[in-house]
């Protein structure tokens, strides 16, 4: 990594009040989150009657992750 985009990585952490590790864990957590949530949908876009609120229910719990209000 070029020292620029190391000191931009080392300031986004700063910013967000994480060490490199927690931050890891975090956005590991929420991609997961994503990708179950993405799952949901294709198999609710091939079965319409089934699990109908899997987007709602993905981007609130992303969102409670991320420490923000989604409603």
């Amino acid at each position: 990594m070029a020292s620029g985009a190391r000191a931009s990585a080392m300031g986004h952490l700063r910013d967000v009040g994480m060490t490199w590790p927690s931050h890891l864990i975090r956005a590991w957590t929420i991609s997961i989150v994503f990708l179950l949530g993405a799952l949901r949908l294709l198999l609710h876009g091939l079965l319409p009657w089934m699990d109908q609120e899997a987007g709602q229910r993905t981007l609130h719990h992303a969102a409670r992750l991320m420490g923000e209000d989604a409603s």
